[in-house]
């Protein structure tokens, strides 16, 4: 029997005790949600330099950003800062902004001395002006945000961004599968709110094909 990595149930363990006062503290489950990713110590390191995730990385710089056009672009959930990382080192002229809750997600992805604006801020409270992106990116984000808050973040992006690039959770049908984790149709999502579908599909870099698909969704807004 393979030994248990003591890392791995500590981790666990952090987890479970911050969703319990999460949920003791109540409030609606959006705030709920961004206290809870906000508060993990180890958000940051859980695939920094993981390949699989590394090679979805690589397929936006060199596929998705290139056959739009981007000029800018700004991922919401940046984490690490990875997936901004890959795409300077191929566009080194893009603008690249990234924001997350986790205060120590954005001091590691700060600490790699990129050129690129990397803010602490919660998605659920909106500050970015109309018209302001290319595209905005989102990656295993979206499935971690209540539909209390999703169609609101998605109205603001539609006012905001003229594409969006979603890679996110959908098993084929929607519902909660886990701690602040939810599968989601994003093609509907966008659709309502004005964006016309470039791509839905299964996304490059899956991890667990059976129980957690990844699905991609490009979108161009009415506007753009």
């Amino acid at each position: 029997m393979a030994s248990l990595d003591p890392n791995s149930l500590q981790r666990r363990a952090r987890r479970a005790v911050s969703y319990f006062w999460g949920r003791l503290r109540g409030g609606p489950e959006s705030s709920r949600a961004s206290d809870y990713w906000g508060g993990l110590a180890d958000y940051h390191l859980s695939n920094d330099d993981d390949p699989v995730a590394k090679a979805r990385s690589q397929w936006l710089a060199e596929e998705v950003v290139p056959r739009l056009s981007l000029m800018s672009l700004w991922e919401i959930g940046t984490n690490s800062g990875r997936n901004l990382e890959v795409i300077r080192s191929v566009h080194p002229g893009i603008r690249l902004k990234g924001t997350d809750v986790n205060a120590r997600a954005i001091d590691f992805a700060k600490g790699k001395g990129l050129d690129i604006e990397f803010e602490l801020a919660d998605a659920n409270e909106w500050t970015e002006p109309e018209y302001g992106w290319d595209a905005v990116l989102t990656m295993s984000v979206l499935d971690h945000i209540p539909d209390d808050a999703t169609e609101a973040l998605a109205a603001n992006i539609s006012k905001t961004s003229s594409h969006v690039i979603t890679v996110e959770l959908w098993d084929g049908a929607a519902g909660s599968r886990g701690v602040y984790k939810y599968s989601r149709d994003n093609k509907a999502l966008f659709e309502r709110h004005g964006y016309a579908t470039l791509q839905w599909e299964l996304a490059p870099g899956q991890y667990d094909i059976e129980q957690s698909q990844l699905w991609v969704y490009v979108g161009r807004a009415a506007w753009a």
